[in-house]
């Protein structure tokens, strides 16, 4: 018996005699139906429920939702998205602003120089294999077009919203939750995709974006965790897990948006090979998470930040989520693990947030994180805290579920011991010791 069986027998006895002596909301919870339970909390489909976390529905964006006029919503008449405190005042961005798109047009320096300067460089053929083929779920004909002359007959917006769901678990997503889109997510500018500079456009253009689709469907595929931390070395398996939830939501987001406009509305998906929206506040907006820690990262109830999302924007009536919270706000402040494990360093220890383009979020060194990532010699880019965060799908065991629980109650005391059993238990530091299907090589070029 290796030490995490060990600890979840143990743990299933203590469990087991101490049951009777937990407060009798938890326990009536622990005693009733699992989905009864989780539908109880959080009213939205799913088919698996939560998987432990004990999540609370808060109020739409701007408190209130007119289904006969849906329209976006502005978060600078807002004074929360979720959990997170609005300050204001919350400006639109432009795409090039991302971390990525800096380093890629020289925001950072010449981007030739900070690769020669990390050493030699990395080169994955899966992930290049896996690139090839998200790059053709980017074109505009996959991601946008019109919708269908005639509008078909649909049910009521519950009912269509309950429907697209369906739809997106039929498309493998882990998860789905519909937003009321933030006017704040929209680009202002979007940069040239990959098919546009294959003709010869700029890669720093500027394309102004107009959007003023009312929803946002948010599809989520789950990165592997096993992938992730299995990988040859502790940061190369972010090449492959989360290249391959790309693609998956590339495919399946663009195949989404042309199930909608089949019907007659208008729908445009945004993943990876082409976004015009900012994702984080519209998978707060959507139900999907919380802010945490690590910058502008969205914490899942379940996948916690080992996923990849897609978006689609659309004006078919849909009944929309609400955002959600389920303690991370208490559990980051006294985790920190991410912080200390981060290689670059640039996720910040601090114990409160700050103010950052009008809303609170814990600081985050992003010159920091993407250079290191764009010229990390071990591995094209870093998942290090995707793989150490103990909200992470680990396992998929009623031990996992539980601490998931547990870390929901906003206890800073049961929030220490989670991260103790999670260090105990040895997860996030898990590397493979023979060669896997990801093999990687330097000093033979760049992807």
């Amino acid at each position: 018996m290796d030490r995490r069986d060990f600890l979840k027998f143990g743990g299933m006895m203590l469990g087991a005699a101490g049951t009777m002596g937990l407060p009798s909301s938890v326990r009536a919870t622990m005693e009733q139906g699992y989905e009864a339970a989780i539908l109880a909390e959080k009213p939205v489909y799913r088919p698996d429920g939560w998987k432990g976390a004990r999540v609370k529905t808060l109020d739409w964006i701007g408190g209130s939702f007119d289904i006969n006029n849906p329209q976006q919503v502005d978060l600078n008449k807002c004074d929360s998205l979720g959990s997170s405190t609005i300050v204001g005042p919350i400006t639109r961005r432009h795409e090039i602003e991302g971390g990525f798109k800096r380093f890629d047009t020289g925001y950072y320096g010449d981007p030739a120089e900070l690769r020669k300067k990390a050493g030699a460089q990395y080169y994955s053929p899966m992930g290049d294999a896996l690139v090839f083929g998200a790059r053709a779920t980017g074109t505009e004909a996959m991601v946008d077009g019109p919708p269908r002359p005639q509008k078909l007959p649909i049910p009521d917006p519950v009912t269509m919203a309950r429907h697209i769901k369906d739809m997106a678990m039929f498309l493998g997503a882990d998860d789905c939750g519909i937003g009321v889109l933030p006017v704040q997510a929209v680009y202002t500018h979007q940069t040239a995709t990959y098919e546009e500079m294959r003709n010869g456009v700029p890669r720093a253009q500027d394309k102004e974006i107009v959007n003023t689709h009312p929803f946002a469907v948010v599809l989520l595929y789950n990165q592997d965790f096993k992938t992730t931390t299995m990988a040859s070395n502790g940061y190369d398996g972010g090449t492959f897990g989360s290249r391959r939830a790309y693609l998956y939501n590339g495919i399946m987001s663009d195949v989404l948006a042309r199930y909608i406009r089949n019907f007659g509305y208008e729908a445009r998906s945004h993943h990876n090979e082409n976004y015009q929206v900012m994702v984080p506040p519209i998978l707060i907006a959507a139900g999907m998470g919380e802010l945490s820690r690590v910058g502008d990262c969205v914490l899942h109830p379940y996948l916690g930040y080992n996923y990849k999302a897609a978006v689609v924007t659309t004006n078919m009536p849909l009944m929309p989520d609400k955002p959600i919270e389920f303690g991370v706000q208490e559990f980051c402040r006294v985790c920190k693990k991410c912080a200390q494990l981060c290689p670059s360093k640039a996720i910040s220890m601090e114990t409160e947030r700050e103010p950052y383009n009008g809303y609170l979020k814990y600081p985050l060194d992003a010159k920091a994180c993407t250079i290191f990532r764009r010229t990390n010699p071990e591995g094209y880019g870093c998942g290090r805290c995707a793989v150490v965060c103990p909200w992470s799908s680990k396992e998929d065991s009623w031990f996992h579920y539980m601490g998931s629980y547990l870390s929901s109650m906003k206890s800073s005391a049961l929030n220490r011991l989670i991260v103790q059993m999670d260090d105990i238990c040895g997860y996030g530091s898990e590397v493979a010791t023979e060669l896997k299907s990801w093999i990687g090589f330097t000093s033979v070029g760049r992807i």
